[in-house]
């Protein structure tokens, strides 16, 4: 059986994290396996799993290795983890998460500690903002189709931003809306809708989040975050108040 990791911690995370890996287990047709890398207290995690009728799996080692060896597992086809201990943390992105991001060729769906109001064990609206060529949206969709075996409703959101912006326009509004079109009949046949906005592509992403009560953000990239790369990815994390899904762009099959 296919089994969806969920990387608890003995921080504010923990609960939204197992949550989010309930609602992803259902998803992907996936179980839930629960694991805390022992760190001299285990309460939070182990009232969780029971809270929910799941065994907790203890390991010990440095989490982030050892996080890295259990998503190895062949069963395992997507970790979740919190993007940080806890809403006050000094990074949008927590240092254990960024590890794993960094080095695992499987998708990690990225959880804040402090998510929107709405229940994290259903997930059905996915948000998808992609940059609108067939080259850097087929390998999402396509990956994306393998993984999910329920029915959700997909959103297309593509921001357009001064350095993507067609450069001839005779009616801005309209040719972006045809433009759009387009797109979603060519290359999304399968999504309900596709919004285009206009700006930074972070705070678009997070303003259409709130107005369509997105459950679930999906973003794909390359797991390069040297400098000058993944500013998109790190801004749509550090915005977010919805779990982010990133896909690798060379996934494990």
């Amino acid at each position: 059986m296919k089994q969806i990791l969920a990387a608890l911690d003995t921080g504010a995370a923990a609960r939204p994290v197992l949550e989010t890996a309930l609602g992803v287990a259902a998803l992907f047709g996936a179980d839930v396996d629960a694991v805390h890398v022992h760190d001299g207290s285990d309460e939070t995690p182990s009232a969780l799993a029971a809270r929910h009728e799941l065994d907790l799996r203890r390991l010990s080692g440095p989490v982030g290795a050892t996080l890295l060896e259990a998503m190895s597992a062949r069963n395992v086809v997507a970790a979740v983890v919190g993007a940080r201990r806890s809403p006050t943390g000094r990074r949008p992105t927590g240092h254990t998460a960024l590890h794993l991001l960094e080095r695992t060729s499987k998708p990690i769906v990225v959880v804040p500690p402090e998510p929107s109001g709405r229940s994290l064990q259903v997930i059905r609206r996915l948000l998808l903002p992609l940059e609108g060529t067939e080259e850097s949206s087929r390998p999402v969709l396509d990956y994306l189709d393998t993984l999910i075996a329920s029915d959700v409703e997909l959103t297309v959101v593509h921001v357009f931003t001064s350095t993507t912006m067609p450069r001839i326009l005779d009616r801005p509004a309209r040719d972006l809306e045809m433009l759009a079109g387009e797109f979603l009949a060519r290359h999304c046949p399968n999504a309900a809708d596709i919004v285009v906005r206009i700006g930074p592509v972070g705070p678009q992403v997070a303003d259409h989040c709130t107005a369509a009560h997105t459950d679930l953000v999906v973003m794909t990239w390359s797991q390069d975050t040297s400098p000058g790369h993944a500013e998109v990815v790190r801004d749509v994390l550090g915005r977010s108040e919805v779990p982010v899904l990133l896909l690798p762009s060379s996934p494990e099959l």
